[in-house]
């Protein structure tokens, strides 16, 4: 049972990891999905409108923010969204943008003065009751006692429902995936009178990149496994740090190989034998069995990689130059070859 993991590579990196994955019947997995699967898990159950920040930028009048932390993991944003008015759409072009806050804390970042800003007072913990009341509010139907009073679940629906272009943002780090389905939930129903769409602020925003090249490939995003000849998805089955902590996972492909991300040993290394393909620049407390060092994308080579403004995919030209910068291999060059060779074996063994 391998593991394929790290995944921190481009997207021809993330394509060769599946298919070695898959050629190996083992389990792939990202190294930081933790920090997004929340809202993994939310997207599969029940689907999600998403935004791309440039769009929320020059369209949205109306933002909601939920949590106290919502910026916390992309402390740039706030300025890149709310510095200047909405630019584009008939109603929205030239409106003042109001942002309401739900769960502000004492700690809210400075916003441009451009905006009007309303805090609202909620326990974090209390925010899924928050949303659901407003939810019911805005279909018509009773709740019972919640975190807000009654008056605000009604000013914050008929605020909501006044956007020309609404935005809700979120830190899925930070909520449970009940919380963001609920939120998910509450923008569908915004959208059947007008336009509202969400804006997640992703710590991981390659792990996020990892997880739709495996939905792309698979038909299901990370945790997924291939011991039974096809895809098999599982968040807590095939979690990499459990399949490694309980002795199931008895090898791990490690790919570390993107240009400005910190390179992190894992925990886990030591405990089972690791093929490494990295940069080279990393003192290993725990050196891995077999280390390739293979080129970084974004740097040695160009690539297509997850841009967070931009919302989607975006080619990358290599920032290095000279001879030395085309000298070492892909990660996706590497992983190719090692599952071109195992299936040679496996097809041979077949015979």
């Amino acid at each position: 049972m391998p593991l394929v993991t790290g995944l921190a590579t481009d997207m021809a990196g993330l394509k060769a990891a599946v298919a070695l994955a898959r050629i190996a019947g083992g389990a792939i997995d990202h190294a930081a999905s933790d920090a997004i699967y929340p809202l993994i898990s939310a997207m599969r159950d029940s689907g999600m409108m998403l935004a791309a920040p440039s769009e929320v930028r020059r369209r949205a009048d109306r933002v909601l923010v939920i949590g106290d932390d919502a910026f916390a993991d992309a402390p740039d944003m706030p300025d890149y969204l709310f510095a200047e008015a909405p630019d584009l759409g008939l109603r929205t072009r030239g409106a003042e943008r109001q942002i309401l806050w739900l769960g502000a804390g004492d700690d809210m970042p400075d916003l441009p003065e451009t905006v009007a800003l309303h805090g609202i007072d909620c326990p974090q913990d209390g925010l899924l009751d928050a949303l659901s009341t407003i939810r019911a509010e805005i279909a018509g139907h009773r709740s019972g006692k919640g975190p807000l009073p009654a008056e605000t679940v009604r000013f914050v629906a008929e605020w909501l429902q006044e956007a020309a272009f609404g935005c809700a943002i979120f830190a899925p780090a930070s909520l449970d995936s009940l919380t963001v389905e609920m939120l998910a939930g509450l923008v569908f129903d915004l959208n059947a009178e007008t336009r509202f769409t969400s804006l997640p602020m992703l710590r991981a925003d390659q792990a996020f990149a990892a997880v739709q090249a495996t939905t792309w490939s698979t038909g299901f995003p990370l945790r997924s496994g291939f011991g039974r000849g096809y895809a098999d998805h599982d968040p807590r089955l095939f979690r990499g740090d459990r399949l490694i902590a309980s002795g199931e996972a008895d090898l791990a492909v490690h790919v570390e190989a993107l240009a400005g991300a910190d390179a992190i040993e894992p925990a886990w290394f030591g405990d089972v034998p690791v093929i490494a393909l990295t940069g080279g620049e990393e003192e290993w407390a725990h050196p891995p069995t077999i280390a390739f060092t293979i080129a970084t994308a974004g740097r040695d080579h160009h690539g297509v990689l997850y841009d967070a403004r931009f919302g989607s995919f975006v080619p990358v030209d290599a920032t290095a130059t000279g001879e030395a910068s085309g000298e070492r291999p892909t990660a996706a060059a590497v992983l190719a070859a090692i599952a071109a060779h195992l299936g040679q074996n496996t097809a041979g063994a077949a015979a």
